[in-house]
């Protein structure tokens, strides 16, 4: 598969390398960066979002505990299809906002004719993760973003978003959602490694 110029690159015991990727820090603002930059993913960087060498010094191994992935979950109703990827779901929450259709936190469920179609599709257009996507007519909407781009989530993960590939010695790219975005684990906690899988909320990851 050819390769696309934005890029994050790593392996199991590196800081997230982004090449050729626009940076958003977790205040909105765009952040000058090199074509080649460094982010943490430790949770230890004093100069965070960026790395600082702290994971060396500390012995991070980013090496992932799960990776048992699932097949694609599919909810058809009468005018829209909901396609859930359950491994990269974070827990981010947005789809609560719609409780109709996706249920809560702790009694999720998936009718899709539980309201307008509108309503659905601004839902998931929110999940951050990839893990949420739709079908209409027999068409699959998962991407939702112009250009690259990596955004900072203030005490979060890194979203990245607009089609960045991820290269690393775990084949990690096969996991990741067949939307053009994703959420990487900035906290160190994650047992989804590089994927985040929302330990940051329990874990008081701060930066």
């Amino acid at each position: 598969m050819k390769k696309r110029p934005s890029q994050i690159v790593l392996s199991q015991y590196s800081p997230l390398m982004s090449v050729d990727t626009p940076l958003t820090d977790a205040q909105g603002a765009a952040v000058e960066v090199p074509r080649v930059y460094s982010l943490c993913r430790c949770g230890e960087s004093g100069a965070k979002p960026m790395c600082d060498g702290t994971h060396a010094k500390v012995g991070f191994v980013g090496t992932r505990e799960d990776s048992a992935k699932g097949p694609l979950e599919y909810y058809e109703g009468k005018d829209i299809t909901i396609v859930y990827d359950r491994y990269m779901c974070m827990g981010a929450g947005f789809c609560g906002e719609l409780e109709a259709v996706f249920g809560t936190h702790d009694a999720p469920i998936y009718e899709p004719d539980g309201a307008p179609v509108e309503e659905i599709i601004a839902t998931i257009r929110k999940c951050p993760s990839g893990a949420l996507t739709y079908m209409i007519d027999g068409v699959h909407y998962k991407d939702f973003f112009d250009k690259p781009e990596i955004v900072i989530e203030r005490n979060g993960p890194v979203h990245t978003q607009g089609g960045v590939d991820l290269i690393d010695d775990q084949l990690s790219d096969e996991l990741l959602p067949l939307a053009d975005h994703y959420v990487l684990c900035r906290c160190g906690g994650s047992k989804k490694k590089p994927l985040c899988d929302g330990s940051h909320e329990e874990n008081g990851f701060e930066g």
